[in-house]
C-alpha cells in the first residue's frame, strides 16, 4: 500500500515555502484591507480592516559517521489575521471616518498594564527592605 508520502529536497522545500508566503501575501491586497461598499439609506459605507500576516521557516542538516550516514528537516509555518479598524461612511454630509473599538484588545491591554504595574511595585517593596 502506497501512502503518497513525498521525501523533499532542500530547493522543493524552497519552493513550496515561497508558494506559501506568496498565499500569505495574496490576502493583504487591498480588497482585504476595505471591503466592498454597502448602500445604506443614503449613505455608502466601505469597512477597513487591519491584516497581519507572518512565516517562518527553518531547515538544517548534518552528516554523521560514515556508517551511519546523515539526516536533514524542513520546517515552517506561517499565519494570517485580519480584523476591522474602521468604517468608512459617505453621505450627503461629507465623508466621516467612525472607528471600530475593539474591547477584547483593550480588555487585554489593561490587564497587561496592572500586571505590570503590581510587578514593579512588588520589586521596588523587595528592593527597598533589601
Amino acid at each position: 500500500m502506497k501512502l503518497g508520502l513525498r521525501r523533499y529536497g532542500a530547493a522543493d522545500s524552497q519552493d513550496e515555502a515561497l508558494a506559501t508566503l506568496g498565499r500569505l501575501f495574496d490576502i493583504a491586497e487591498p480588497g482585504a484591507v476595505f471591503g466592498e461598499p454597502v448602500k445604506a439609506g443614503d449613505n455608502i459605507v466601505i469597512t477597513a480592516a487591519e491584516i497581519s500576516v507572518g512565516m517562518g521557516l527553518g531547515s538544517g542538516s548534518g552528516q554523521g559517521p560514515d556508517d551511519e550516514g546523515g539526516g536533514g528537516g524542513v520546517g515552517g509555518g506561517g499565519f494570517s489575521a485580519g480584523r476591522p479598524v474602521a468604517a468608512i461612511i459617505a453621505g450627503p454630509n461629507g465623508v466621516r471616518v467612525e472607528p471600530i473599538v475593539d474591547v477584547t484588545k483593550l480588555g487585554i491591554a489593561l490587564f497587561t498594564a496592572l500586571g505590570a504595574i503590581f510587578m514593579a511595585r512588588r520589586a521596588m517593596r523587595r528592593a527597598s527592605k533589601g
